[in-house]
Protein backbone atom coordinates (compact mmCIF):
# COMPACT_ATOMS: atom_id res chain seq x y z
CA UNK A 1 0.00 0.00 0.00
CA UNK A 2 1.13 3.37 -0.72
CA UNK A 3 2.53 6.02 1.83
CA UNK A 4 0.94 8.48 -0.35
CA UNK A 5 -2.96 10.15 0.13
CA UNK A 6 -4.50 10.88 -2.83
CA UNK A 7 -3.95 14.89 -1.81
CA UNK A 8 -0.44 14.07 -1.82
CA UNK A 9 -0.51 12.73 -5.32
CA UNK A 10 -2.77 15.40 -6.54
CA UNK A 11 -0.12 17.90 -5.27
CA UNK A 12 2.73 16.11 -7.43
CA UNK A 13 -0.17 16.19 -10.23
CA UNK A 14 -0.30 20.16 -10.16
CA UNK A 15 3.46 20.40 -10.48
CA UNK A 16 3.11 19.36 -13.70
CA UNK A 17 -0.51 20.32 -14.87
CA UNK A 18 -1.68 22.99 -12.52
CA UNK A 19 -5.54 22.54 -13.72
CA UNK A 20 -5.64 18.93 -13.65
CA UNK A 21 -7.97 17.37 -10.87
CA UNK A 22 -7.51 13.99 -9.59
CA UNK A 23 -10.72 11.64 -9.72
CA UNK A 24 -9.23 8.01 -9.62
CA UNK A 25 -5.56 6.60 -8.97
CA UNK A 26 -4.69 3.18 -9.66
CA UNK A 27 -0.99 2.16 -8.30
CA UNK A 28 0.85 -0.42 -10.00
CA UNK A 29 2.16 -3.64 -8.14
CA UNK A 30 4.61 -4.82 -10.88
CA UNK A 31 7.61 -2.71 -10.42
CA UNK A 32 10.33 -3.94 -7.87
CA UNK A 33 12.33 -0.51 -7.64
CA UNK A 34 10.23 2.71 -8.38
CA UNK A 35 6.01 3.71 -7.84
CA UNK A 36 4.15 4.01 -10.12
CA UNK A 37 0.37 5.16 -10.26
CA UNK A 38 -2.10 5.37 -13.41
CA UNK A 39 -4.07 8.66 -12.88
CA UNK A 40 -7.67 9.17 -13.94
CA UNK A 41 -8.22 12.92 -14.44
CA UNK A 42 -11.16 14.66 -13.82
CA UNK A 43 -13.84 16.06 -15.92
CA UNK A 44 -12.43 17.32 -19.78
CA UNK A 45 -8.82 17.58 -18.98
CA UNK A 46 -6.68 16.82 -21.73
CA UNK A 47 -5.16 14.27 -21.26
CA UNK A 48 -7.95 12.33 -19.62
CA UNK A 49 -4.81 9.77 -18.12
CA UNK A 50 -1.22 10.37 -16.85
CA UNK A 51 1.06 8.17 -15.05
CA UNK A 52 2.79 9.54 -12.55
CA UNK A 53 6.28 8.08 -10.81
CA UNK A 54 8.33 8.41 -7.66
CA UNK A 55 11.73 7.18 -8.88
CA UNK A 56 13.28 5.53 -5.79
CA UNK A 57 16.81 7.40 -4.71
CA UNK A 58 18.56 4.59 -3.09
CA UNK A 59 18.42 2.44 -6.49
CA UNK A 60 19.78 5.28 -8.77
CA UNK A 61 22.49 7.11 -7.44
CA UNK A 62 22.27 9.89 -10.36
CA UNK A 63 18.94 11.24 -10.67
CA UNK A 64 19.44 14.19 -12.55
CA UNK A 65 21.64 12.10 -15.34
CA UNK A 66 18.67 9.11 -15.50
CA UNK A 67 16.08 12.51 -15.98
CA UNK A 68 18.63 13.12 -19.09
CA UNK A 69 18.99 9.97 -20.45
CA UNK A 70 15.16 9.46 -20.32
CA UNK A 71 14.47 13.16 -22.28
CA UNK A 72 16.92 11.86 -25.20
CA UNK A 73 15.55 8.38 -25.40
CA UNK A 74 12.21 9.47 -25.40
CA UNK A 75 12.73 12.60 -27.81
CA UNK A 76 14.63 9.93 -30.36
CA UNK A 77 11.83 7.64 -30.12
CA UNK A 78 9.21 10.24 -31.11
CA UNK A 79 11.74 11.73 -33.58
CA UNK A 80 11.78 7.94 -34.99
CA UNK A 81 7.58 7.75 -34.82
CA UNK A 82 7.19 11.30 -36.42
CA UNK A 83 9.03 10.09 -39.01
CA UNK A 84 7.61 6.44 -39.66
CA UNK A 85 3.75 6.61 -37.98
CA UNK A 86 4.00 2.66 -38.14
CA UNK A 87 6.33 3.40 -35.34
CA UNK A 88 5.41 1.60 -31.70
CA UNK A 89 4.25 4.78 -28.87
CA UNK A 90 6.68 5.11 -26.09
CA UNK A 91 6.23 7.29 -22.95
CA UNK A 92 7.09 11.05 -23.11
CA UNK A 93 7.27 13.55 -20.60
CA UNK A 94 4.96 15.93 -19.44
CA UNK A 95 6.24 19.75 -18.75
CA UNK A 96 4.79 22.10 -16.64
CA UNK A 97 4.06 25.95 -18.18
CA UNK A 98 7.99 26.75 -16.37
CA UNK A 99 9.30 23.68 -18.74
CA UNK A 100 9.68 21.45 -15.85
CA UNK A 101 9.38 18.10 -16.22
CA UNK A 102 10.50 16.97 -12.54
CA UNK A 103 10.33 17.59 -9.02
CA UNK A 104 12.35 16.17 -6.80
CA UNK A 105 10.65 15.67 -3.34
CA UNK A 106 12.27 16.50 0.73
CA UNK A 107 13.60 12.96 0.59
CA UNK A 108 15.97 13.13 -2.39
CA UNK A 109 12.85 11.18 -4.50
CA UNK A 110 12.48 12.64 -7.96
CA UNK A 111 9.02 12.31 -9.88
CA UNK A 112 7.77 12.62 -13.14
CA UNK A 113 4.60 12.61 -15.03
CA UNK A 114 4.28 10.89 -18.60
CA UNK A 115 2.08 9.86 -21.02
CA UNK A 116 -0.40 7.29 -20.66
CA UNK A 117 -0.72 4.40 -23.68
CA UNK A 118 -3.78 3.03 -23.90
CA UNK A 119 -6.16 1.30 -23.56
CA UNK A 120 -3.50 -1.20 -22.14
CA UNK A 121 -2.80 -3.85 -19.68
CA UNK A 122 0.99 -5.43 -18.05
CA UNK A 123 1.33 -8.88 -17.46
CA UNK A 124 3.35 -10.79 -15.06
CA UNK A 125 3.69 -13.66 -16.94
CA UNK A 126 2.42 -14.30 -20.93
CA UNK A 127 1.39 -17.07 -22.95
CA UNK A 128 2.92 -18.21 -25.89
CA UNK A 129 1.34 -15.60 -28.59
CA UNK A 130 2.33 -12.83 -26.04
CA UNK A 131 5.39 -13.66 -25.87
CA UNK A 132 6.10 -13.74 -29.75
CA UNK A 133 4.54 -10.08 -29.74
CA UNK A 134 7.01 -8.86 -27.29
CA UNK A 135 9.87 -10.45 -28.93
CA UNK A 136 9.05 -8.91 -31.90
CA UNK A 137 8.27 -5.52 -30.05
CA UNK A 138 11.60 -6.01 -28.97
CA UNK A 139 13.41 -6.28 -32.25
CA UNK A 140 11.75 -3.09 -33.24
CA UNK A 141 13.18 -1.22 -30.22
CA UNK A 142 16.50 -2.65 -30.74
CA UNK A 143 16.46 -1.28 -34.55
CA UNK A 144 15.30 1.84 -33.45
CA UNK A 145 18.43 2.29 -30.65
CA UNK A 146 20.53 1.66 -33.48
CA UNK A 147 20.04 5.27 -34.83
CA UNK A 148 21.20 6.85 -31.22
CA UNK A 149 24.59 6.97 -30.60
CA UNK A 150 25.43 5.47 -27.22
CA UNK A 151 27.76 8.78 -26.40
CA UNK A 152 24.63 10.60 -26.14
CA UNK A 153 23.96 8.90 -23.21
CA UNK A 154 25.23 8.16 -19.28
CA UNK A 155 25.14 5.26 -17.50
CA UNK A 156 22.15 5.34 -15.12
CA UNK A 157 22.79 2.69 -13.17
CA UNK A 158 26.66 1.49 -12.95
CA UNK A 159 27.35 -2.05 -12.63
CA UNK A 160 23.75 -3.05 -13.99
CA UNK A 161 24.48 -6.65 -16.12
CA UNK A 162 28.25 -6.85 -14.69
CA UNK A 163 27.45 -10.32 -13.37
CA UNK A 164 31.21 -10.88 -11.94
CA UNK A 165 30.67 -7.94 -9.85
CA UNK A 166 27.60 -9.04 -8.35
CA UNK A 167 29.46 -12.31 -7.64
CA UNK A 168 31.93 -10.29 -6.06
CA UNK A 169 29.34 -8.44 -3.69
CA UNK A 170 27.74 -11.67 -2.75
CA UNK A 171 31.25 -13.58 -1.90
CA UNK A 172 31.86 -10.50 0.27
CA UNK A 173 28.09 -10.79 2.31
CA UNK A 174 28.04 -14.50 2.46
CA UNK A 175 31.18 -15.24 3.37
CA UNK A 176 30.54 -15.87 7.29
CA UNK A 177 26.88 -16.56 6.45
CA UNK A 178 25.53 -20.22 6.94
CA UNK A 179 22.43 -20.99 5.68
CA UNK A 180 19.72 -21.41 8.22
CA UNK A 181 17.02 -23.40 6.40
CA UNK A 182 16.91 -25.19 3.51
CA UNK A 183 15.74 -22.57 0.62
CA UNK A 184 19.38 -20.85 1.38
CA UNK A 185 21.08 -23.84 1.11
CA UNK A 186 20.01 -24.86 -2.15
CA UNK A 187 20.52 -20.95 -3.09
CA UNK A 188 24.37 -21.19 -2.16
CA UNK A 189 24.72 -24.46 -3.70
CA UNK A 190 23.45 -23.48 -6.96
CA UNK A 191 25.41 -20.41 -7.31
CA UNK A 192 28.52 -22.67 -7.09
CA UNK A 193 27.17 -24.68 -9.65
CA UNK A 194 26.16 -21.86 -11.57
CA UNK A 195 29.31 -19.23 -11.30
CA UNK A 196 30.67 -20.16 -14.10
CA UNK A 197 28.25 -18.60 -16.12
CA UNK A 198 29.25 -15.11 -15.23
CA UNK A 199 32.03 -15.28 -17.76
CA UNK A 200 29.77 -16.44 -21.18
CA UNK A 201 29.90 -13.15 -22.70
CA UNK A 202 33.77 -11.83 -21.78
CA UNK A 203 34.96 -14.42 -24.66
CA UNK A 204 34.42 -14.08 -28.38
CA UNK A 205 32.87 -10.98 -30.46
CA UNK A 206 29.02 -9.79 -29.02
CA UNK A 207 26.55 -7.19 -29.99
CA UNK A 208 26.78 -4.32 -28.36
CA UNK A 209 24.53 -1.15 -28.55
CA UNK A 210 22.07 0.84 -26.91
CA UNK A 211 19.47 -1.88 -25.33
CA UNK A 212 16.82 -1.62 -23.00
CA UNK A 213 18.53 -3.21 -19.89
CA UNK A 214 15.16 -4.72 -18.39
CA UNK A 215 12.56 -5.99 -21.20
CA UNK A 216 11.12 -8.90 -18.48
CA UNK A 217 7.02 -9.28 -19.76
CA UNK A 218 5.73 -6.62 -17.35
CA UNK A 219 7.12 -3.59 -19.37
CA UNK A 220 5.41 -4.76 -22.23
CA UNK A 221 2.14 -2.61 -22.36
CA UNK A 222 -0.39 -4.98 -24.11
CA UNK A 223 -3.87 -4.58 -25.79
CA UNK A 224 -6.97 -5.32 -23.67
CA UNK A 225 -8.82 -8.02 -25.34
CA UNK A 226 -5.94 -9.06 -27.78
CA UNK A 227 -1.77 -10.58 -27.49
CA UNK A 228 -0.91 -6.89 -29.01
CA UNK A 229 2.25 -5.73 -27.56
CA UNK A 230 1.51 -1.98 -27.74
CA UNK A 231 4.90 -0.53 -26.32
CA UNK A 232 7.72 -1.31 -24.56
CA UNK A 233 8.14 1.10 -20.99
CA UNK A 234 10.19 1.57 -18.20
CA UNK A 235 13.13 3.02 -19.95
CA UNK A 236 15.24 4.54 -17.21
CA UNK A 237 17.92 1.90 -17.78
CA UNK A 238 18.39 2.17 -20.99
CA UNK A 239 22.17 2.10 -21.52
CA UNK A 240 24.58 1.18 -24.05
CA UNK A 241 25.30 -3.31 -23.65
CA UNK A 242 25.20 -6.47 -24.88
CA UNK A 243 22.35 -7.06 -27.55
CA UNK A 244 22.35 -10.26 -25.43
CA UNK A 245 21.59 -9.19 -22.06
CA UNK A 246 18.32 -8.08 -23.46
CA UNK A 247 17.47 -11.25 -25.00
CA UNK A 248 18.12 -13.60 -22.69
CA UNK A 249 16.28 -11.28 -20.12
CA UNK A 250 13.30 -11.24 -22.03
CA UNK A 251 13.55 -14.97 -22.77
CA UNK A 252 14.06 -15.56 -18.97
CA UNK A 253 10.78 -13.72 -18.28
CA UNK A 254 8.65 -14.43 -21.05
CA UNK A 255 9.15 -18.30 -20.99
CA UNK A 256 8.20 -18.74 -17.21
CA UNK A 257 4.55 -19.07 -17.54
CA UNK A 258 3.88 -19.49 -13.60
CA UNK A 259 6.12 -15.98 -12.59
CA UNK A 260 8.92 -14.94 -10.37
CA UNK A 261 7.15 -16.41 -6.98
CA UNK A 262 6.20 -20.09 -8.40
CA UNK A 263 7.25 -23.12 -6.32
CA UNK A 264 8.06 -24.97 -9.22
CA UNK A 265 8.61 -22.91 -11.98
CA UNK A 266 8.30 -24.38 -16.07
CA UNK A 267 10.65 -23.31 -18.69
CA UNK A 268 8.15 -22.68 -21.36
CA UNK A 269 9.43 -24.36 -24.90
CA UNK A 270 6.98 -23.38 -27.15
CA UNK A 271 6.95 -19.57 -25.49
CA UNK A 272 10.79 -19.60 -26.29
CA UNK A 273 10.37 -20.82 -30.01
CA UNK A 274 7.56 -18.19 -30.75
CA UNK A 275 9.63 -15.27 -29.22
CA UNK A 276 12.95 -16.33 -30.97
CA UNK A 277 11.05 -16.68 -34.48
CA UNK A 278 8.97 -13.33 -33.77
CA UNK A 279 12.60 -11.28 -32.88
CA UNK A 280 14.65 -12.70 -36.11
CA UNK A 281 11.59 -12.24 -38.30
CA UNK A 282 11.02 -8.64 -36.83
CA UNK A 283 15.08 -7.88 -37.72
CA UNK A 284 17.09 -9.18 -34.72
CA UNK A 285 18.76 -11.54 -37.21
CA UNK A 286 20.38 -8.31 -39.21
CA UNK A 287 21.61 -7.05 -35.09
CA UNK A 288 23.55 -10.38 -34.38
CA UNK A 289 26.86 -11.48 -34.38
CA UNK A 290 28.30 -15.38 -34.91
CA UNK A 291 29.40 -15.73 -31.17
CA UNK A 292 25.71 -14.34 -30.39
CA UNK A 293 24.59 -17.44 -32.02
CA UNK A 294 26.63 -19.83 -30.48
CA UNK A 295 25.28 -18.81 -26.68
CA UNK A 296 22.27 -17.18 -27.26
CA UNK A 297 20.27 -19.61 -25.45
CA UNK A 298 23.29 -19.78 -22.46
CA UNK A 299 22.15 -16.02 -22.20
CA UNK A 300 19.07 -17.24 -20.75
CA UNK A 301 20.71 -19.19 -18.46
CA UNK A 302 22.78 -16.37 -17.65
CA UNK A 303 20.28 -13.69 -17.07
CA UNK A 304 18.43 -16.56 -14.90
CA UNK A 305 20.86 -17.41 -12.81
CA UNK A 306 22.20 -13.18 -12.39
CA UNK A 307 18.58 -12.69 -11.40
CA UNK A 308 19.07 -15.47 -8.81
CA UNK A 309 22.37 -14.26 -7.71
CA UNK A 310 20.53 -10.16 -7.41
CA UNK A 311 17.32 -11.68 -5.04
CA UNK A 312 19.24 -14.05 -3.03
CA UNK A 313 22.39 -11.43 -1.97
CA UNK A 314 19.62 -8.28 -1.42
CA UNK A 315 18.08 -11.47 1.18
CA UNK A 316 21.29 -11.92 2.86
CA UNK A 317 21.96 -7.97 2.99
CA UNK A 318 18.53 -7.13 4.45
CA UNK A 319 16.22 -6.38 1.55
CA UNK A 320 17.60 -3.18 0.71
CA UNK A 321 17.10 -2.80 -3.04
CA UNK A 322 13.99 -4.96 -4.52
CA UNK A 323 10.72 -3.59 -3.10
CA UNK A 324 9.67 -7.28 -0.95
CA UNK A 325 5.56 -8.15 -0.53
CA UNK A 326 6.18 -10.04 1.98
CA UNK A 327 9.29 -11.21 4.63
CA UNK A 328 11.49 -13.96 2.65
CA UNK A 329 9.96 -12.30 -0.65
CA UNK A 330 13.67 -12.15 -2.33
CA UNK A 331 14.48 -15.95 -1.07
CA UNK A 332 11.74 -17.17 -2.48
CA UNK A 333 12.42 -14.87 -5.92
CA UNK A 334 15.78 -16.51 -5.59
CA UNK A 335 14.69 -20.18 -5.09
CA UNK A 336 12.35 -19.37 -8.18
CA UNK A 337 15.06 -18.75 -10.43
CA UNK A 338 17.13 -21.08 -9.52
CA UNK A 339 14.41 -23.40 -9.69
CA UNK A 340 13.98 -22.17 -13.34
CA UNK A 341 17.01 -22.48 -14.66
CA UNK A 342 17.01 -26.51 -13.34
CA UNK A 343 13.54 -26.54 -16.09
CA UNK A 344 14.85 -24.92 -19.03
CA UNK A 345 18.25 -27.19 -18.53
CA UNK A 346 15.33 -30.24 -18.40
CA UNK A 347 14.07 -28.49 -21.92
CA UNK A 348 17.60 -28.02 -23.14
CA UNK A 349 17.60 -30.62 -25.98
CA UNK A 350 14.37 -28.86 -27.50
CA UNK A 351 15.59 -25.84 -26.93
CA UNK A 352 18.57 -26.22 -28.77
CA UNK A 353 17.44 -28.15 -31.67
CA UNK A 354 14.60 -25.09 -32.04
CA UNK A 355 17.29 -22.39 -31.64
CA UNK A 356 19.17 -24.60 -34.36
CA UNK A 357 16.72 -24.91 -36.94
CA UNK A 358 15.46 -21.14 -36.48
CA UNK A 359 19.22 -20.23 -37.82
CA UNK A 360 19.46 -22.79 -40.07
CA UNK A 361 17.21 -20.73 -41.46
CA UNK A 362 18.62 -17.80 -40.94
CA UNK A 363 21.98 -18.66 -42.41
CA UNK A 364 19.74 -19.81 -45.55
CA UNK A 365 17.98 -16.35 -46.31
CA UNK A 366 19.79 -14.21 -48.29
CA UNK A 367 19.60 -11.50 -45.53
CA UNK A 368 21.51 -14.07 -43.39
Amino acid sequence: MSPFSLVQLEQRLRFFLPAARLQAVRESADGNINQTWILQLAGTCSPPKAVLQRLNPAVFPDLPALMANFRRVTAHLAQCRAARPDTPEFPRLWQNPQGEDALFDEGGALWRLTTYIGPSRTLVRVSAPQAAAAGSLLARFHRLMQSLAPEELSDPLPGFHDTLAYLARFDAISAKRTPINAAEEFCLESIARLRPLACLLNEGQHARQVVHADPKCSNFLFAPATDQALSLIDLDTVRFGFLLHDLGDCLRSCCNPDGEDADNPRFDAEAFAALIRAWLAEGGQSLLLPDDREVLLDSARLLIFELGLRFFTDHLDGDRYFVCRFPGHNLQRAVTQFRLHTALMQEEGSLRSILAQRLKRLSSSPEA
